[in-house]
């Protein structure tokens, strides 16, 4: 039995819940792929869509985002575990100054969990056949959020730093504000998921891991023949959406305005995904639990599916 002073020192760990309004659906508008759209996709590692959300559904993402944001502001309150130590980035004095960022905000806000879920007979199907995959679960989510004057971020691919190696990873960049070229819009290297994809199997199925922090090109220290690739700017209007492949080299420009530039991503991944030892977004508790190569991600739980094709 817990103890009452256990008890009290797990309620101060957990942040303030602030109420949202019921979920109005549905929560994006019907979206629907061409052929053109995915041989696009796979071609160069990413797709854009312009007004996944209406100016209802938007505002709506922005109540509930902003909602758990700010309920979760403090530091400490980064992952969804209180005080959890950040895996992936370096350089925390500049590091911080990227932007305000809010890991699994669905583990600690239901109002988040009800959203995303909702979203995934768009979203989640979207990415399904994005990849050519029968079922997507949810790695984690983050709210990325440019303060003004924010520094870049440096180049980078997701797939290396997350707990379980897959080619067909894929994340969603939900722009909540307008993203310029003035206030840090997203930047990709089309291609790039080839060469990334190729390297792997060169290196026996493994990903060089590039620590992100203040050097924007440490990306090709472990890339070199990318450093005269060719970069594409991405500015969205609020409600617009990009998917880009777990093996898409991607970053995001400075805030050189007064202004935030917020967005909402969802870490998406196949089904059956098999822990590989990573701690990423993982508690030290579930370190100390998970097998590698043996432990599976499919705990509805800590994974829920957001999209499965009908049989």
């Amino acid at each position: 039995m817990i103890s009452k002073y256990s008890l009290i020192r797990l309620i101060s760990a957990l942040p303030t819940i602030t109420p949202t309004p019921p979920l109005t659906v549905p929560v994006t508008n019907s979206i629907s792929l061409t052929m053109a759209d995915i041989n696009s996709y796979r071609e160069i590692g990413y797709h854009v869509i312009p007004n996944l959300l209406s100016p209802s559904q938007l505002e709506q993402w922005r109540t509930i985002v902003f909602s758990a944001v700010k309920d979760r502001a403090e530091k400490k309150y980064k992952f969804s575990t209180v005080n959890e130590e950040d895996h992936t980035n370096i350089d925390f004095d500049y590091y911080d100054n990227v932007f305000t960022q809010r890991v699994s905000l669905w583990q600690t806000h239901n109002s988040v969990k009800e959203l995303l879920l909702e979203s995934g007979g768009v979203i989640g199907k979207i990415a399904a056949e994005l990849e050519g995959i029968d079922c997507v679960r949810i790695w984690c989510d983050q709210a990325l959020i440019k303060e003004p004057f924010a520094n870049p971020t440096a180049w980078h691919l997701d797939i290396p730093y997350w707990s379980f190696t897959s080619l067909h990873a894929i994340s969603v960049w939900i722009a909540l504000d307008d993203a310029t070229l003035e206030n840090g819009c997203m930047y990709f290297m089309p291609g790039s998921h080839k060469v990334t994809e190729r390297r792997y199997y060169a290196e026996n199925n493994t990903f060089t891991e590039i620590k992100i922090g203040k050097n924007l090109s440490d990306i090709f220290n472990a890339y070199p023949e990318l450093k005269t690739w060719q970069t594409v700017a991405v500015p969205m209007k609020a409600g617009s959406a990009s998917f880009h492949s777990g093996l898409l080299i991607h970053g995001a420009g400075a805030n050189m305005t007064p202004g935030r530039r917020a967005a909402m991503t969802i870490q998406m991944m196949p089904d059956n995904m098999v822990f590989n030892g990573k701690q990423n977004i993982l508690t030290k508790k579930q370190m100390n639990e998970l097998q590698i190569g043996v432990s599976v991600f499919n705990d509805d739980n800590l994974n829920p599916i957001l999209y499965k094709k009908p049989c």
